[in-house]
């Protein structure tokens, strides 16, 4: 079997807390890979913790990165270390971005952190990059292959798909677990066993880590197979793609083809819209991301994990393949009766909001090369008032020696907010002390000095901060 000559960079963050809008990377460590999977170089950043952050007590009790609390580095100079050596190992090699669950956290983090820091958000899936969800590539293997990779399962047939879990059912070390670079290296030693003994899962995860890669995943032929891991279980089904979203082409429809095509050709569009719930015989997928997705004649002895035969669900993936009618009518349902959600309020969340203009982005790399003398006079130039958000947020903290004292008193406001008021960020210092107390309480019970001396520390940060937001 052959390999495309992609280079990999695994990558993992340590955070403040859960939210992907408002929560801090505090940590982010990196692994460059050949395309077997041999480390070419490492990459372990951490900054200092955000004036305007309230770090949650469980996250530091998992992770346990402390130093942040008081020292290092800023924000920004991390984020934009970060994005230098990505875009350095980027100019003469393919990547493809490797996380885990990142598609749905790292990975956002990382987009919005750029954001804040008026870089572009978008490395990895830009310039040729491509991204994929490792946590996807084991639902193929729990599904498809737990012959050869181990997938942690109960008594019950519960799986869990935790990476240290898989680590560990591995055989792989899993000693300083929660700290980025160590999860990094985590990832790395799983894809050697992946290549190794399930190279047909791994072809799949690769081709689908591109969006036009996972559209031919789901029009191969004669079908293919979706394998999912939900709330522990498996789950199988035979698809092919029958829509696309003309309004969110990144959204594909798939058929189940244990359903018969011929009764869904018969429905009205209101009939074929229920099909998309709970139990129906449509799935929307997002082809932006890793899909638990691959042939059906990639799966050795395919005929052990059907319900059905499967010359009939070839059948049934060649009807829905020659009706046109009915894909158009898909894609037409697709369009009616989309969620809309209310616009945003806060900054952090509009990352998504709108593309920079031309001007703004030349504007930002103007801001980036200038002294921040420079810097503070450039704000105004920035069309999107996102941009000039930011990039005074920017000087009011790194270099408040350029802000007006209008601009430095708008800032402790902010500050203020932040800490001390309940929003969509969740965490205040005045919820963040009482969990700690709580949490010191139990540490106390178990004797458990570790975590007493990580609670200890953040008492002092909170109490820190809560001087300096009465000032």
């Amino acid at each position: 079997m052959s390999f495309t000559e992609d280079f990999f960079v695994f990558y993992d963050t340590e955070t403040t807390g859960l939210d992907i809008n408002f929560s801090q990377i505090i940590q982010v460590g990196c692994v460059l890979t050949d395309n077997n999977f041999n480390i070419l170089e490492e990459l372990n950043l951490s900054s200092k913790v955000l004036p305007w952050i309230v770090p949650s007590p469980d996250a530091f009790l998992v992770h346990r990165q402390t130093d942040c609390l008081d020292e290092g580095v800023s924000h920004f100079e991390m984020m934009k270390s970060l994005r230098e050596k990505w875009l350095s190992w980027g100019k003469d090699k393919n990547l493809i971005f490797v996380t885990y669950n990142g598609h749905k956290f790292d990975e956002e983090l990382v987009r919005r952190q750029f954001y804040w820091n008026l870089f572009d958000p978008y490395i990895t899936n830009t310039n040729g990059n491509k991204r994929l969800d490792l946590m996807s590539l084991f639902q193929l293997i729990g599904n498809f292959y737990p012959a050869e990779i181990k997938i942690p399962e109960d008594e019950d047939e519960n799986i869990s798909l935790k990476l240290t879990d898989l680590a560990k059912e591995n055989n792989i070390s899993i000693e300083n677990a929660h700290d980025a670079i160590v999860d990094c290296m985590l990832m790395v030693n799983l894809m050697k066993k992946i290549k190794a003994s399930a190279p047909e899962a791994l072809k799949a995860a690769i081709k689908g880590s591109s969006k036009n890669g996972n559209i031919e995943l789901t029009k191969t032929k004669p079908f293919s197979i979706l394998g999912e891991i939900y709330r522990k279980k498996k789950y199988i089904y035979p698809v092919i793609a029958c829509g696309q979203n003309p309004n969110h082409t990144n959204q594909v429809a798939l058929i189940d083809l244990y359903f018969d095509p011929k009764k869904m050709f018969e429905m009205t569009d209101y009939e074929l819209s229920e099909q998309f719930g709970a139990g129906g015989g449509l799935k929307k997928i997002s082809v932006n991301k890793s899909v638990p997705i691959m042939p059906v004649d990639r799966i050795k002895n395919i005929n052990n994990f059907l319900d059905s035969p499967f010359e009939l669900l070839e059948s049934r993936a060649k009807q829905v393949s020659e009706n046109l009618e009915f894909q158009n009518r898909v894609c037409e349902v697709m369009t009616i009766n989309q969620r809309e959600y209310p616009p945003n309020k806060y900054l952090e969340q509009k990352v998504y909001e709108r593309f920079p203009s031309n001007s703004d982005k030349l504007w930002m790399e103007r801001f980036e090369i200038s002294t921040w003398a420079e810097k503070a006079k450039l704000l105004s130039g920035f069309e999107d008032e996102r941009y000039r958000e930011l990039s005074q947020r920017l000087i009011n903290y790194l270099k408040p020696e350029f802000s007006s004292n209008k601009e430095k008193d708008n800032f402790h406001e902010f500050i203020k907010e932040r800490l001390l008021t309940n929003g969509p960020w969740k965490i205040t210092l005045e919820k963040a002390i009482s969990r700690t107390n709580s949490l010191r309480i139990e540490a106390e019970e178990n004797k458990e000095n570790e975590k007493l001396k990580i609670i200890d520390l953040l008492l002092q940060h909170y109490q820190q901060k809560k001087i300096l937001s009465e000032l």
